[in-house]
């Protein structure tokens, strides 16, 4: 998944990131009983549910990084493997409920808003690390790529499901 990174102040991107939890939402909101239809045939190979649960887990894991990546830690080794994570985080959770991994969604974004509204030093958003996609992206950067893979994950679903957002 490439990520458009380019700067944009931290107002622009809360604004990204809520339009995107807007829009996920909306999503999840029609897919009524259909958790289990097919979204990628290829690679993970998910249905709506794994997909979010995926979302759910990397909701959290992104929270990590930026908040890490803000206080100097290292959170992301030069050794990742993103297939790898992303592929046993879900079987992790594989009994997860969509309610539950919503609320997981919810709660992250609840602790993401607290964070940055308690930033007070506006250079922890250009401190910088390693991205799961191996990329170093800085904490701007990193909250933009939150907010374009939940946007493109969810209209993978939309596609799937033939859901429209008005």
């Amino acid at each position: 998944m490439a990520y458009n990174v380019d700067y944009k102040s931290i107002a622009e991107i809360r604004q990204e990131l809520d339009e995107s939890f807007a829009y996920l939402n909306a999503v999840l909101d029609q897919v009524g009983e259909r958790w289990d239809a097919q979204v990628y045939s290829e690679g993970a190979a998910w249905n709506v549910r794994q997909l979010l649960i995926h979302l759910a887990v990397t909701d959290t894991a992104h929270n990590g990084m930026i908040m890490g990546y803000a206080n100097g830690i290292e959170v992301v080794p030069p050794d990742f493997d993103l297939e790898r994570y992303n592929r046993r985080s879900v079987e992790k959770k594989a009994e997860m409920t969509p309610q539950e991994a919503r609320e997981t969604s919810y709660q992250a974004r609840a602790a993401l808003l607290e964070w940055l509204d308690g930033v007070t030093d506006e250079s922890v958003y250009e401190k910088t690390g390693r991205h799961g996609s191996m990329n170093i992206f800085s904490v701007r950067q990193i909250l933009r790529v939150l907010a374009q893979h939940q946007r493109a994950h969810a209209a993978d679903i939309a596609r799937t499901l033939d859901i429209t957002v008005a």
